[in-house]
Protein backbone atom coordinates (compact mmCIF):
# COMPACT_ATOMS: atom_id res chain seq x y z
CA UNK A 1 0.00 0.00 0.00
CA UNK A 2 1.08 3.27 -0.98
CA UNK A 3 2.46 5.74 2.18
CA UNK A 4 -0.48 7.98 0.53
CA UNK A 5 -2.80 5.40 1.32
CA UNK A 6 -1.40 5.12 4.33
CA UNK A 7 -1.50 8.29 5.72
CA UNK A 8 -5.57 8.83 4.67
CA UNK A 9 -6.26 5.61 6.86
CA UNK A 10 -3.89 4.77 9.55
CA UNK A 11 -4.80 7.12 12.47
CA UNK A 12 -8.56 5.83 12.07
CA UNK A 13 -9.61 4.07 15.20
CA UNK A 14 -11.67 1.06 15.21
CA UNK A 15 -14.42 2.00 17.48
CA UNK A 16 -14.56 5.30 15.97
CA UNK A 17 -15.63 3.85 12.97
CA UNK A 18 -18.13 1.99 14.95
CA UNK A 19 -19.46 4.76 16.65
CA UNK A 20 -20.22 6.13 13.18
CA UNK A 21 -21.81 3.72 11.61
CA UNK A 22 -24.07 2.34 14.04
CA UNK A 23 -27.01 4.67 13.14
CA UNK A 24 -26.28 3.62 9.23
CA UNK A 25 -26.63 -0.06 10.56
CA UNK A 26 -30.31 0.20 12.32
CA UNK A 27 -31.56 2.55 9.07
CA UNK A 28 -29.80 0.98 6.35
CA UNK A 29 -28.39 -2.80 7.61
CA UNK A 30 -25.30 -4.69 8.33
CA UNK A 31 -24.63 -5.80 5.13
CA UNK A 32 -25.67 -2.27 2.95
CA UNK A 33 -23.29 -0.38 5.72
CA UNK A 34 -20.32 -2.51 5.62
CA UNK A 35 -21.11 -1.79 1.66
CA UNK A 36 -21.09 2.15 1.86
CA UNK A 37 -18.02 1.91 3.82
CA UNK A 38 -16.22 -0.39 1.67
CA UNK A 39 -17.09 1.79 -1.11
CA UNK A 40 -16.11 4.86 0.45
CA UNK A 41 -12.66 3.25 1.54
CA UNK A 42 -12.11 1.60 -2.04
CA UNK A 43 -12.44 5.37 -3.42
CA UNK A 44 -10.13 6.39 -1.22
CA UNK A 45 -7.11 4.02 -1.18
CA UNK A 46 -8.20 1.49 -3.83
CA UNK A 47 -8.28 -2.37 -2.64
CA UNK A 48 -5.27 -2.46 -0.88
CA UNK A 49 -6.10 -0.34 2.09
CA UNK A 50 -9.78 -1.92 2.22
CA UNK A 51 -8.05 -4.62 2.63
CA UNK A 52 -6.06 -3.43 5.27
CA UNK A 53 -8.97 -1.83 7.23
CA UNK A 54 -10.91 -5.14 7.19
CA UNK A 55 -8.11 -6.36 9.70
CA UNK A 56 -8.35 -3.46 12.11
CA UNK A 57 -12.28 -4.27 11.85
CA UNK A 58 -12.26 -7.92 12.45
CA UNK A 59 -12.72 -7.72 15.83
CA UNK A 60 -15.61 -5.09 15.38
CA UNK A 61 -17.49 -4.98 11.93
CA UNK A 62 -16.30 -8.74 10.68
CA UNK A 63 -18.85 -8.37 8.40
CA UNK A 64 -17.13 -5.67 6.43
CA UNK A 65 -13.71 -8.41 5.98
CA UNK A 66 -16.31 -10.95 4.52
CA UNK A 67 -17.58 -7.94 1.52
CA UNK A 68 -13.77 -7.34 0.75
CA UNK A 69 -12.86 -11.06 0.96
CA UNK A 70 -15.31 -11.78 -2.05
CA UNK A 71 -12.71 -10.03 -4.39
CA UNK A 72 -14.91 -7.88 -5.90
CA UNK A 73 -15.20 -4.01 -6.17
CA UNK A 74 -18.10 -2.32 -4.79
CA UNK A 75 -19.20 -1.70 -8.30
CA UNK A 76 -19.43 -5.57 -8.82
CA UNK A 77 -20.85 -6.42 -5.90
CA UNK A 78 -23.99 -3.92 -6.65
CA UNK A 79 -23.66 -5.50 -10.22
CA UNK A 80 -24.71 -8.88 -8.86
CA UNK A 81 -26.96 -7.83 -6.34
CA UNK A 82 -28.99 -6.30 -9.51
CA UNK A 83 -28.49 -9.56 -11.47
CA UNK A 84 -29.44 -11.70 -8.81
CA UNK A 85 -32.57 -10.04 -7.45
CA UNK A 86 -34.50 -10.31 -11.03
CA UNK A 87 -34.76 -13.78 -9.89
CA UNK A 88 -36.06 -13.13 -6.81
CA UNK A 89 -38.69 -9.89 -8.45
CA UNK A 90 -39.56 -12.60 -10.80
CA UNK A 91 -40.90 -14.85 -8.44
CA UNK A 92 -42.60 -12.04 -6.23
CA UNK A 93 -44.95 -10.99 -9.26
CA UNK A 94 -47.56 -12.56 -8.14
CA UNK A 95 -47.88 -11.64 -4.74
CA UNK A 96 -50.05 -8.52 -3.25
CA UNK A 97 -48.08 -8.14 -0.02
CA UNK A 98 -44.71 -8.83 0.13
CA UNK A 99 -42.86 -8.40 4.05
CA UNK A 100 -39.49 -8.39 4.65
CA UNK A 101 -37.66 -9.08 8.05
CA UNK A 102 -34.95 -6.40 8.62
CA UNK A 103 -34.40 -3.80 6.48
CA UNK A 104 -31.03 -4.23 4.19
CA UNK A 105 -31.30 -0.64 1.70
CA UNK A 106 -29.15 -2.10 -1.35
CA UNK A 107 -31.61 -4.80 -1.42
CA UNK A 108 -34.82 -3.71 -0.83
CA UNK A 109 -34.14 -0.65 -2.83
CA UNK A 110 -33.78 -3.09 -6.19
CA UNK A 111 -37.18 -5.00 -4.48
CA UNK A 112 -39.71 -2.01 -3.82
CA UNK A 113 -38.86 -0.10 -7.45
CA UNK A 114 -39.55 -3.46 -9.64
CA UNK A 115 -42.67 -4.64 -7.50
CA UNK A 116 -44.35 -0.64 -7.83
CA UNK A 117 -47.80 -3.34 -7.82
CA UNK A 118 -47.37 -4.78 -4.43
CA UNK A 119 -47.22 -3.33 -1.00
CA UNK A 120 -44.10 -3.70 0.56
CA UNK A 121 -43.87 -4.19 4.52
CA UNK A 122 -40.25 -4.41 6.22
CA UNK A 123 -40.35 -5.18 10.21
CA UNK A 124 -37.05 -2.94 11.39
CA UNK A 125 -34.04 -5.19 13.05
CA UNK A 126 -33.50 -2.43 15.34
CA UNK A 127 -35.79 0.07 17.07
CA UNK A 128 -33.13 2.86 16.98
CA UNK A 129 -34.69 4.13 13.86
CA UNK A 130 -36.32 7.34 12.62
CA UNK A 131 -39.23 6.32 10.82
CA UNK A 132 -39.69 9.08 8.44
CA UNK A 133 -36.29 9.17 7.42
CA UNK A 134 -36.26 5.64 6.36
CA UNK A 135 -38.80 5.71 4.09
CA UNK A 136 -38.07 8.81 2.84
CA UNK A 137 -35.56 6.82 0.83
CA UNK A 138 -38.23 4.45 -0.64
CA UNK A 139 -41.24 4.63 -2.71
CA UNK A 140 -45.09 4.90 -1.42
CA UNK A 141 -45.54 1.11 -1.68
CA UNK A 142 -43.05 0.79 1.23
CA UNK A 143 -44.25 0.49 5.46
CA UNK A 144 -42.54 0.17 7.84
CA UNK A 145 -44.49 -2.21 10.59
CA UNK A 146 -44.18 -3.72 13.95
CA UNK A 147 -43.47 -7.68 14.51
CA UNK A 148 -46.55 -8.21 16.00
CA UNK A 149 -48.01 -7.83 12.68
CA UNK A 150 -46.62 -10.20 11.14
CA UNK A 151 -49.69 -12.45 11.37
CA UNK A 152 -52.50 -10.28 10.41
CA UNK A 153 -50.13 -9.33 6.59
CA UNK A 154 -50.06 -13.44 5.89
CA UNK A 155 -52.57 -15.12 3.37
CA UNK A 156 -52.20 -16.85 -0.09
CA UNK A 157 -50.94 -14.19 -1.83
CA UNK A 158 -48.78 -13.10 0.98
CA UNK A 159 -44.54 -14.31 1.09
CA UNK A 160 -42.24 -13.27 3.70
CA UNK A 161 -38.49 -12.85 3.31
CA UNK A 162 -35.66 -12.51 5.48
CA UNK A 163 -31.95 -12.41 4.86
CA UNK A 164 -29.29 -15.56 5.83
CA UNK A 165 -25.87 -14.77 6.12
CA UNK A 166 -23.59 -17.61 5.85
CA UNK A 167 -23.90 -21.18 4.26
CA UNK A 168 -27.01 -21.59 2.19
CA UNK A 169 -27.78 -25.02 3.17
CA UNK A 170 -25.92 -24.85 6.74
CA UNK A 171 -26.05 -23.00 9.74
CA UNK A 172 -26.67 -19.53 9.39
CA UNK A 173 -26.92 -16.32 11.09
CA UNK A 174 -30.51 -14.16 10.49
CA UNK A 175 -31.18 -10.85 12.46
CA UNK A 176 -32.65 -11.41 15.62
CA UNK A 177 -36.31 -10.32 14.79
CA UNK A 178 -36.46 -12.95 12.79
CA UNK A 179 -36.97 -15.57 15.29
CA UNK A 180 -39.60 -13.74 16.21
CA UNK A 181 -41.51 -12.79 12.83
CA UNK A 182 -41.01 -16.60 11.34
CA UNK A 183 -42.51 -19.11 14.21
CA UNK A 184 -44.47 -22.22 13.06
CA UNK A 185 -47.88 -20.02 13.03
CA UNK A 186 -46.34 -17.84 10.72
CA UNK A 187 -44.96 -20.04 8.35
CA UNK A 188 -48.38 -21.86 7.62
CA UNK A 189 -49.96 -18.52 7.22
CA UNK A 190 -47.79 -17.17 4.52
CA UNK A 191 -47.52 -18.65 0.61
CA UNK A 192 -43.99 -18.97 1.07
CA UNK A 193 -41.00 -18.46 2.94
CA UNK A 194 -38.03 -17.46 1.09
CA UNK A 195 -34.22 -16.87 2.59
CA UNK A 196 -32.52 -14.36 0.94
CA UNK A 197 -28.85 -15.40 1.20
CA UNK A 198 -26.12 -12.69 1.53
CA UNK A 199 -22.54 -13.96 1.15
CA UNK A 200 -23.20 -17.69 1.46
CA UNK A 201 -19.34 -18.69 2.24
CA UNK A 202 -19.22 -16.86 5.26
CA UNK A 203 -17.18 -17.74 7.65
CA UNK A 204 -16.70 -15.09 10.29
CA UNK A 205 -19.10 -15.20 13.71
CA UNK A 206 -21.88 -12.46 13.78
CA UNK A 207 -21.97 -11.77 17.20
CA UNK A 208 -24.67 -9.50 17.00
CA UNK A 209 -26.73 -11.71 15.01
CA UNK A 210 -28.50 -15.17 15.82
CA UNK A 211 -27.58 -18.56 15.33
CA UNK A 212 -30.06 -20.34 12.62
CA UNK A 213 -29.54 -24.10 12.76
CA UNK A 214 -30.98 -26.35 10.10
CA UNK A 215 -31.47 -22.92 7.55
CA UNK A 216 -33.12 -25.53 4.59
CA UNK A 217 -35.85 -26.56 6.96
CA UNK A 218 -36.35 -22.86 8.59
CA UNK A 219 -37.39 -21.61 4.83
CA UNK A 220 -39.37 -22.93 1.94
CA UNK A 221 -36.71 -21.73 -0.95
CA UNK A 222 -33.62 -19.77 -0.98
CA UNK A 223 -32.00 -17.10 -3.09
CA UNK A 224 -28.44 -16.14 -3.32
CA UNK A 225 -28.24 -12.13 -3.58
CA UNK A 226 -24.25 -12.16 -2.88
Amino acid sequence: MSATNIALISDIKPKNIIRTISPLVSELGAFSTALVLYDTVYRLTNREGAVWLGEKLEEYFPLYGEIVETGLSPTEIELTIENNMETVIENLRNFSSIVVVGIESVVLDSLSRKLSGSQVYFIPHSGNIEEERVLANFPSNVHLVDVREVMSLGGLRSVLLSYVFCQMQEDSFVYPVALRSIGPDVRSSYNQIIGLNILSDYKRYLSDMTPLYATSQFFTSQHRVV
